[in-house]
């Protein structure tokens, strides 16, 4: 907690962050976790102090299970695919954005899952065209994750291959 509320004041006195964020926007910059399951490309649950927590891959966007286009519901399975089979009961490790919240708007944890080799797996999806850079948001990565997003853009791998269209097109909840 002590080490929350430090970095919270740093955030705060730097200005990136206005006072009632400041504690809410100052996670411990690395957690230990074990992978419960993959929900899709870019959301797992993972058992962390204690507990079982929703993360939200941080800075990516990967096509949705309910994409109401067939080959882009194939490539949503592909990436969760992919990414069980990097994770399925893996100890890894969560990494917070100095720059971003510390939840979405879903109460999901926003983090960089960091495998046990070091491969940021967030950065891994985009660079196998598993994912896509989700631009709406500013992160600390994001250059990064844009230069291997334009050479998976370049080789035409995973979501580069499908026809030009949205990122994603669901049916309206009702």
């Amino acid at each position: 907690m002590r080490r929350r509320l430090v970095l919270g004041a740093a955030l705060l006195a730097t200005g990136l962050l206005g006072p009632s964020q400041a504690l809410a926007r100052a996670p411990l910059a690395h957690e230990p976790a074990t992978i419960v399951s993959v929900h899709d490309g870019d959301t797992i649950q993972v058992h962390i102090s204690g507990r079982k927590e929703k993360v939200r891959l941080l800075g990516i966007d990967a096509p949705e299970m309910n994409d109401e286009r067939p080959e882009y519901r194939a490539a949503a399975v592909a990436a969760r695919d992919y990414a069980t089979s990097l994770l399925a009961g893996r100890h890894v490790t969560l990494e917070a954005d100095p720059i971003e919240p510390d939840r979405d708007p879903y109460d999901r944890l926003l983090r960089y899952v960091i495998l046990p080799d070091g491969t940021n797996l967030n950065e891994q999806l985009v660079r196998k065209g598993y994912a896509r850079v989700y631009n709406r948001f500013e992160f600390s990565e994001k250059t990064a994750f844009k230069k291997v997003e334009k050479a998976a853009r370049e080789a035409k791998l995973g979501i580069w291959a499908l026809p030009p269209g949205p990122a994603r097109v669901v049916p309206e909840e009702r």
